[in-house]
């Protein structure tokens, strides 16, 4: 009998295998469910050790790489495993790399070692956790039964202790009598190997629920590899596998990750000037953590600038930096965010983000940051325009490119000839506030006075106690009115062009047509994947022209003939940047975007790699949904609404 066990699960592409190792029994059947629903080109190998494997799991390593350079010569590999198989896996890594060859991808999921070699705080923890499990077990037991387990699990507790220190094979848990060999075997060899530290990229698939070993699978490999991918899967160390669905995560985690390392990949790629992003937030948005994962997923070194209580929170551990932006001193908080993480490029995140780091520019005395915040913002004189919606359109059309005609308006009686329908907009609004359409003229001078009186007290109010925003009552008190601008009326449907660009070159666009918006001229809900040059075309003028970098959105307006009309430039983070990060999204597709108040249209654009994530947006729905809050936005949309 050979020492080694090799099965093709799932056929496919021999120069881009994925060999997987099963957990404690060695059994291929484990991974069927996996390699089901895996949907790339690579094949899938079971490779696991026998019988007649020797014992330790450096030998049986050893034996497994013979194994996998049987059906493929040289590397680069992508090696996988399961509980003790990522364990094996870890080691023939380790050894192919030794031997000087290329491990591409090296997956661990909720792979564990002994706990002796744990982490001094984990183990500790764990083993109080642990105890106390067992503690609630046996009160519940019979006094005779609850007696023997107690002198059972007290030898187990004391010999857990002896053992922390010692590098002997002792077995914690010796096989019981009928254990099968393999099973056996791979018990003594768990026990008898320390990890050492690994030179590569590693992704590890922790399962979210620890009912077994005390610990988070997490943090037991923290410092073990020069770089660690962490992500989550729904479900305990058994049922990660056990259960098809959670399998069918896994793979989908597994594709997108081999997916990436493809020359083809249609996702974004960290470069040169654009490979340490920092992402800068004001306010609580689902999106700025959505584009914070899909980045760190693509290799990207993310670190963020936000206030408490953000979204961003889900991505603790992913993050090379999470620093908090202090509400009385947010200039100051920022600077030393930067200073301290030294990011490439800075994301604004929303307009209150990107006027906060133009005030910073003015502010501090730091070269470096000014330079920093120069290549995030675009052309430093042009910064003045950037804001300007009217400034935008004017400068936009100098381009070539269709927008319609917009300019400031600080009295309704110089609209004097403007056709109607029209459109007020105020500068620094967004979601579809601070936006009416003017229907005839007997209805401009009252929605004028509307649209540019400052922030009422209520609502100033309300913004401070519920949303933590100072600004709204700040500006109500100075007199502040915002700047308005008459915009002219395009008849047409709303599509969204996103852009990633770099320099004031872009370096991928998407084009979508808004299916459906959450509300009038709000932000989109549904959207549709187009392909429409003129939008395109559009978006890059607009990106030399001001010298953009990082995530930008254009709003158009398509009318009958199918032209594209430029009606608004958001120069920051907008929902859906992270489809650009993701890529392979075909002309044509529909998506529902996550999260959604209703029922999906056609596809839901759930981030399935990230169950902290799913969470957040289930959590996000539900207090939308609740009485209170559906009372509230009705409630601002009646103060809001002009009467007639």
């Amino acid at each position: 009998m050979s020492a080694v066990a090799i099965e093709l699960l799932r056929a496919g592409l021999r120069d881009e295998a994925l060999f997987l190792v099963p957990g404690l029994e060695g059994d291929p059947n484990e991974l069927a469910d996996l390699a089901a629903a895996v949907t790339g080109p690579q094949a899938v190998y079971a490779v696991a050790p026998t019988v007649e494997s020797e014992p330790g799991l450096e030998a049986m390593a050893t034996a497994l790489v013979s194994a996998v350079r049987g059906v493929q010569r040289a590397g680069p590999y992508r090696l996988g495993g399961y509980s003790f198989g990522g364990l094996v896996a870890f080691e023939m890594a380790q050894q192919l790399q030794a031997a000087g060859e290329t491990v591409e991808s090296l997956f661990l999921i909720d792979a564990l070692f002994d706990e002796r070699y744990w982490p001094r705080k984990t183990w500790a923890r764990a083993l109080v956790r642990r105890t106390g499990w067992q503690l609630v077990r046996i009160v519940r037991m019979p006094p005779l039964q609850a007696a023997a387990e107690f002198r059972r699990r007290g030898g187990r507790l004391i010999q857990r202790l002896r053992r922390r220190d010692t590098d002997a094979v002792d077995t914690l848990r010796p096989a019981e009598p009928g254990t099968p060999d393999v099973t056996a075997n791979a018990l003594a060899a768990l026990s008898g190997y320390r990890p050492r530290y690994y030179d590569g990229e590693v992704t590890l698939i922790a399962s979210a629920e620890d009912r077994h070993f005390g610990a988070d699978t997490g943090l037991l490999w923290n410092g073990l590899a020069r770089q660690m991918h962490l992500q989550r899967i729904a479900g305990d160390h058994l049922t990660v596998m056990q259960r098809p669905e959670s399998a069918g995560v896994i793979a989908h985690m597994i594709d997108h990750r081999l997916a990436s390392r493809r020359p083809d990949f249609a996702g974004l790629r960290p470069g040169p000037g654009f490979e340490r992003p920092m992402i800068v937030s004001t306010m609580r948005w689902f999106s700025a953590a959505r584009l914070g994962h899909a980045l760190t997923e693509a290799g990207f070194e993310v670190s963020a600038c936000r206030p408490v209580d953000h979204p961003l929170e889900v991505l603790e551990g992913t993050l090379i930096a999470d620093h908090r932006l202090r509400r009385g001193r947010r200039l100051a908080s920022l600077e030393s965010a930067i200073r301290q993480t030294r990011p490439d490029l800075l994301l604004p995140d929303d307009e209150r983000a990107w006027a906060l780091i133009r005030r910073l520019h003015a502010h501090t005395g730091d070269a470096e940051t000014r330079v920093l915040i120069e290549r995030s913002l675009g052309h430093l004189d042009d910064w003045e325009r950037i804001s300007s919606r009217a400034s935008v359109a004017q400068e936009a059309q100098k381009a070539g490119a269709v927008a319609p005609d917009t300019s400031v308006v600080t009295d309704p009686a110089t609209l004097a000839g403007w056709g109607y329908p029209l459109v007020l907009k105020t500068d620094g609004s967004w979601g579809g506030r601070g936006v009416a359409v003017v229907r005839d003229e007997s209805r401009l001078g009252p929605t004028f006075a509307r649209i540019s009186r400052p922030m009422s007290y209520p609502r100033a109010l309300k913004r401070l106690v519920v949303n933590r925003e100072t600004e709204g009552l700040t500006n109500r008190l100075r007199g502040r009115r915002p700047v308005v601008n008459a915009q002219q009326y395009v008849e047409g449907r709303e599509a969204v062009a996103t852009v990633v660009c770099q320099d004031g070159l872009v370096r991928d666009l998407i084009c979508l047509e808004v299916v459906r918006a959450t509300q009038t001229q709000g932000p989109a809900e549904v959207v549709r994947v187009i392909d429409h040059p003129g939008m395109a075309a559009t978006a890059r003028h607009v990106v030399k022209r001001f010298g953009l970098s990082g995530f930008c959105g254009m709003d158009f307006l398509i009318d009958a003939d199918g032209e594209a009309y430029l009606v608004e430039l958001n120069s920051r983070v907008t929902p859906t940047c992270h489809l650009l990060v993701e890529g392979g999204h075909p002309v044509g597709e529909v998506l529902t975007l996550f999260p959604a108040d209703c029922a999906p249209v056609e596809k839901l654009d759930v981030p399935r790699r990230s169950l902290a994530l799913i969470e957040l947006g289930e959590r996000t729905v539900a207090r939308r949904s609740h009485p209170l809050s559906r009372w509230g936005r009705r409630l601002t949309k009646r103060l809001n609404t002009p009467k007639e």
